[in-house]
């Protein structure tokens, strides 16, 4: 009890039984309460302490209020971007950040398997798995071959979806353009290409306007455009005079999309362009780059064992020159510096006075962790998973990959929705008018929807002990909460339907051969209870 408490207590019990006084002295003292909180509230200035301009902590702090397009102005932007690819290339922690996120989120690539709506388009599973098998053989011959998507005839459909990732990822957003080219040899005509952010911008780099934002036309709240520019503004080679085209978001007469937006990462309502992933790290990535590359520095120059041979006058002659076995070392010239096992004369009265640096410095992996948690912590990767480093238990170790692949999950979801299906879409367009797929009522918004569902399969997450995540998989199978599908895309990122016939043909193999050896059964209950086995973490 405090001693406003106690103090009124004591006056409450001076007075006795007495209700009238009794009230009114609680009355006056809740009086009083009030008058100090709102002198306290009078000294904040704000019933939210946040929102103080008088606290001494705060009143140094004037955060504009601004727009999504305005809190991310153009020329910020363009800075954050050119720090950011520098971050990306000489950081390694940023590198490593941007690196572990391209691995996990594509890897090898997201694989199609084309889903097709069977309710909805009244088939029967066989037909609906039919035409999923037909779907996907015309998919993966455009999606396999580079001269067949890649307007740059370099990588396949997987190799863009990791340069389209880690493109957003380094610059805030990248744009895919689909023009349409069929090359000697070729059948499709969609083609893939990827343009830069830098390269989207106003034309004749002019300010922004309530129609064109940072190179993004707008109508409304709607973004319908973007201008691109012929050239790159940095680049050293192609110094054309600059030109910008109009590519509307979709066509006038089909609404076929003809520019896809990749983001990093839209925050607010009303953003036009993306921030780079390492944009909020920067100044920590460039405080600790300094602080690694100087306590390197300090443990090389450490290592170094030099010796410094100090002459008297008379080991000169009348020219000033050293006599004796050193008088051809750096040092009779004049350049004095450490190395490896060095021998320097120096001149006569100078002296070389020994240092201890004391390296390496042992504060100094504690302090690297520190500050690479909270790099990690706001890249939404756990330190383990960041410096791939697993020191931990068995389940530390496993809950950092699972906080992890929450994470790249949800940023394999964003490439699947603005890079990867709307691409499926467009082929499965082109490929059901140019009469090599016939599938009914295609035109029907609803019934393309149908026809044009698939799966998007990703690097499996991987596991810490395969027996245990393999008994865990059979009991959710069990209890009806998952079933294999999910299981085998979820354990080795692998289409069931192409693991279970696979299994079947080895099956049928075995038989014919007269090796088939039928699978294990469970063993029948026992009067005697199971030994319990403790967790071997």
């Amino acid at each position: 009890m405090g001693a406003a408490a106690v103090a009124k207590e004591r006056l409450l019990g001076a007075v006795g039984q007495d209700r009238a006084l009794r009230a009114g002295i609680q009355v006056a003292l809740a009086a009083a309460q009030g008058t100090a909180q709102a002198s306290a509230a009078d000294l904040q200035g704000t019933r939210w302490r946040g929102a103080s301009r008088t606290l001494r902590s705060l009143q140094a702090w004037n955060a504009p209020v601004g727009s999504g397009t305005s809190d991310l102005a153009g020329h910020e932007l363009v800075t954050l971007r050119a720090r950011s690819r520098d971050a990306f290339r000489n950081f390694l922690v940023g590198r490593a950040a941007i690196l572990r996120s391209r691995t996990a989120i594509v890897g090898t690539g997201l694989v199609c398997r084309p889903s097709v709506d069977a309710e909805t388009l009244g088939l029967t599973a066989d037909e609906a798995e039919a035409y999923n098998t037909r779907l996907r053989t015309h998919w993966e011959r455009w999606a396999e071959e580079p001269q067949e998507c890649d307007a740059e005839a370099t990588h396949d459909i997987y190799g863009l979806q990791a340069l389209a990732l880690m493109s957003a990822m380094a610059s805030g957003d990248v744009f895919a353009l689909t023009p349409y080219a069929v090359r000697e040899g070729g059948v499709a005509g969609l083609k893939v290409q990827l343009v830069e952010a830098d390269r989207v911008s106003n034309p004749n780099d002019g300010p922004d306007t309530p129609a064109c934002v940072d190179g993004i036309a707008v109508q409304g709240p709607e973004p319908v455009g973007c201008w691109v520019r012929n050239t790159h503004p940095g680049d050293r080679i192609d110094m054309r005079m600059p030109r910008w085209q109009y590519y509307p978001f979709f066509g006038a007469e089909t609404g076929r999309r003809r520019v896809l937006h990749i983001w990093n990462d839209k925050e607010r309502p009303g953003q036009v362009r993306g921030a780079p992933y390492l944009a909020p790290v920067l100044e920590p990535l460039k405080q600790l780059e300094r602080y690694g590359d100087a306590e390197l520095m300090a443990a090389v120059i450490s290592a170094m064992f030099t010796v410094f041979i100090e002459r008297d006058k008379e080991a000169f002659d009348d020219q000033g020159n050293a006599l004796g076995p050193f008088s051809g070392d750096a040092g009779a010239n004049g350049d004095i510096a450490l190395g490896n096992g060095a021998v320097v004369d120096l001149a006569p009265g100078e002296k070389a006075k020994d240092t201890n640096p004391a390296r390496p410095n042992v504060n100094f992996d504690p302090f690297f962790v520190a500050v690479t948690k909270q790099i990690g912590a706001a890249l939404e990767i756990p330190l383990d998973v960041l410096l791939l480093q697993f020191n931990s238990s068995y389940s530390a170790a496993r809950a950092a990959m699972l906080e992890a692949w929450r994470f790249f999950n949800l940023r394999r979801w964003y490439l699947v929705q603005q890079f990867c299906q709307p691409l499926y879409g467009l082929l499965i367009d082109e490929e059901v008018a140019a009469g090599r797929l016939v599938l009914s009522g295609y035109s029907d918004p609803i019934r393309r929807r149908a026809w044009t569902r698939a799966l998007w399969i990703g690097p499996a997450r991987g596991s810490m002990d395969e027996h245990k995540e393999a008994n865990a998989a059979k009991t959710r199978i069990e209890i009806g909460v998952s079933n294999e599908a999910m299981e085998t895309a979820a354990m080795n990122g692998e289409d069931w339907h192409t693991v279970y016939g696979q299994r079947v043909r080895e099956i049928r193999q075995r038989q014919a051969d007269g090796i088939w050896v039928p699978p294990a059964t469970s063993q029948p209950a026992t009067s005697e209870p199971a030994t319990a086995q403790g967790d071997t973490e």
